[in-house]
């Protein structure tokens, strides 16, 4: 049996499995598994709990709400560990009900036709017989900017390191030209940083670094000219680098919910800080630090102006 799992921030995934009953009735191979802003749990283990009461005959399909999100990074760094499921991003209705429908596993080519069918499935219904465009050319890399310091155009906190919110709302608005991630984590797991390079902006350059190759490599990036957006994926790397280095203001971005932890910065924050991240956001604070909260362009920022 096909075991077809729709993961998705928010209630995306549950929306469509409620879809997917009311067009063709019971699907007990169809599951829905969401990620909401205040969990304590990954979706990782939501799948796992899922995964283990499949027969192990079954064929494992995830479908993850779209390339790039912090679900779908999950999701990739998941079926490296688990190489029997398969992970598509960017689910929609004609997907979700060919893989609940077949009758068994999906081969390599299959499975490139179920992508192509969902592709199908989206149309202008204006113009419902106009030509298909010719496939985008690949995104040429941007041309090296002026030599001279880096502009830094954002310095994030973020622990889903690259992600929807970061691809789609803070590259553009900032203008970023290099994203560096500093997660010591991240830039010594290969799946962490494949992941990474599949939520990458076209025409954006990527560095994945530790710490303390990110603070080596500022000279050089100062010779660039370029407009750089740094995102950290903990407090503590984030205070040992602007032990180093200061790189100005800092956005709290988000951080994962947990025992101990309280949020920080008003009603639907993503910030949840412990008492040593707390101590971390301090020391950049008596460093003379200007410290905000601020999830999206969109959203209000909320200045951090006392010691937490």
């Amino acid at each position: 049996m096909n075991q077809v799992i729709l993961a998705s921030h928010g209630g995306l995934a549950t929306g469509a499995l409620d879809t997917v009953h009311m067009i063709v009735g019971e699907a007990p191979n169809v599951h829905a598994v969401t990620l909401e802003r205040d969990d304590k749990e990954p979706i990782t283990a939501k799948v796992e709990a899922l995964v283990k009461g499949f027969s192990p005959n079954d064929a494992v399909y995830v479908l993850t709400d779209m390339l790039g999100s912090s679900v779908n990074n999950s999701m990739v760094e998941y079926q490296a560990a688990h190489p029997d499921v398969t992970v598509i991003a960017g689910m929609n209705m004609p997907m979700v009900l060919t893989l609940a429908l077949s009758d068994g596993p999906l081969d390599a080519a299959a499975v490139r036709d179920l992508v192509a069918e969902g592709r199908r499935g989206i149309v202008d219904c204006a113009h419902p017989d106009a030509p298909e465009s010719a496939a985008p050319a690949a995104a040429a890399k941007r041309p090296h900017a002026n030599h001279g310091p880096a502009k830094i155009v954002l310095t994030r906190l973020d622990y889903r390191l690259l992600h929807g919110q970061v691809v789609f709302s803070w590259v553009s608005n900032v203008g970023a030209e290099r994203i560096i991630v500093v997660d010591d984590d991240a830039a010594t797991d290969d799946v962490k940083k494949g992941a990474l390079r599949l939520a990458k902006p076209a025409g954006v350059r990527l560095n994945v670094f530790t710490v303390d190759r990110a603070l080596k490599k500022m000279a050089k990036l100062n010779t660039l000219g370029e407009k750089v957006m740094f995102v950290f994926g903990t407090t503590s790397e984030l205070r040992r680098f602007y032990e180093s280095y200061k790189l100005g203001d800092v956005d709290l971005g988000a951080t994962a919910n947990h025992d101990g932890a309280e949020m920080i910065g008003g009603k639907g924050s993503s910030v949840f800080l412990d008492a040593a991240q707390k101590a971390d956001v301090n020391a950049l604070l008596d460093m003379g630090v200007k410290v905000y909260v601020q999830q999206t362009p969109a959203l209000p920022r909320t200045d951090v102006t006392k010691r937490l």
